[in-house]
C-alpha cells in the first residue's frame, strides 16, 4: 500500500519552438528545464523513493528519466499522467488521474514519484485531500500549483486521504561562464 507520494511537474518546456503544448509529444525541456529536473533528482535522491511514473509527454518524460537514472530506479510511462488535452474537462482529467491510486495500491511499492503536468497534480491533490487543500498560496506561471520542477511530497493518514506540502522548488543559481 502507497504511504508517500512525490508529485513532480516537468521542468520548463522550450516555449521557443512553438510546438503545441497539449498535443503530444509537446516540447520537449529547455537547457534551464534540464538543470532544473536534475535538481529535483537531486532532492529526491535520499527519500526513498521506490518507482517513477510520467506521462508520456516528452517534457514530462526527460524530466523523469533524469529523476530515474539519478536514483537508479525503473521508469514507466503512464498514459493516465498525459496533459490535459485540449477541451477536456477539469473534471475528465481528473477522473482518469485518480484511476492510478488504486493501481498503485494494489502493489507492493510504498514509495512513488509521479512526473505529469500541472493539471494531473492539482486533480491528484484535490482528490486526495477530499477536495480540502488551499491551492491559493500556491499558484505559477500558467495558473499551475507547482511551479516547474516542483515537489508536492504526500504522506497518507487514512484510507484515502493525504497530507501534502509544497516540499521542493528548484532554485537555480546562474551558470558561473568561463
Amino acid at each position: 500500500m502507497l504511504e508517500e507520494l512525490f508529485l513532480v511537474r516537468h521542468g520548463a518546456p522550450d516555449r521557443s519552438l512553438n510546438t503545441p503544448y497539449q498535443i503530444m509529444p509537446g516540447p520537449p525541456l529547455s537547457e534551464r528545464g534540464e538543470e532544473e529536473a536534475v535538481e529535483a533528482a537531486a532532492w529526491l535522491r535520499d527519500r526513498g523513493v521506490e518507482r517513477v511514473f510520467c506521462s508520456p509527454f516528452a517534457r514530462a518524460a526527460r524530466t523523469a528519466e533524469l529523476i530515474a537514472t539519478t536514483l537508479g530506479l525503473e521508469l514507466s510511462s503512464c498514459e493516465a499522467l498525459r496533459e490535459m488535452a485540449p477541451g477536456e474537462a477539469f473534471e475528465l482529467t481528473r477522473a482518469r488521474v485518480v484511476e492510478i491510486l488504486p493501481q498503485l495500491d494494489d502493489g507492493t511499492l510504498r514509495r512513488v514519484a509521479l512526473v505529469s503536468h500541472g493539471a494531473c497534480i492539482k486533480a491528484l491533490l484535490l482528490h486526495t485531500t477530499a477536495d480540502r487543500i488551499d491551492l491559493r498560496p500556491h499558484s505559477y506561471e500558467g495558473g499551475n500549483h507547482a511551479p516547474p520542477a516542483g515537489i508536492w511530497h504526500g504522506v497518507r493518514y487514512g484510507d484515502l486521504l493525504w497530507r501534502w506540502e509544497l516540499a521542493f522548488r528548484p532554485v537555480l543559481e546562474p551558470a558561473v561562464r568561463v
